[in-house]
């Protein structure tokens, strides 16, 4: 899923010059995980998209080929399970779009270990 989700190099200190770009990206954060949490389970592609279209009743998620900017890098824990979001500037119109990927189940007592 890394690779179908793997959107660009972080970019520290926020947004860098513009990349080529190859990924799914969706309108929303909340669109973003639905999509790689449908791919997680191990859903082929078109299943998963098809799944978060129809939460969301419209087409909220779709390939991306071109230049962008990687703006935004964040994790978040949604459902128990951690996510690492990147919202990306588009260089064409300037919209941003957001892809997720699924990184482990969240157990806060096994990070607070190091285990």
């Amino acid at each position: 899923m890394a690779g179908i989700l793997a959107a660009a190099p972080a970019v520290a200190g926020g947004a860098g010059s513009p990349q080529k770009i190859n990924a799914m990206l969706c309108d929303t954060e909340a669109q973003a995980i639905a999509l790689a949490s449908a791919l997680s389970t191990g859903k082929t592609e078109p299943l998963a998209i098809n799944a978060v279209n129809k939460t969301a009743g419209s087409e909220v998620c779709g390939r991306f080929i071109g230049y962008a900017v990687v703006e935004v890098e964040k994790t978040k824990n949604q459902d128990g399970s951690l996510f690492m979001l990147a919202g990306l500037r588009f260089a064409e119109d300037g919209r941003l779009g957001w892809t997720a990927s699924w990184v482990t189940p969240f157990d806060g007592l096994s990070v607070a270990r190091g285990i």
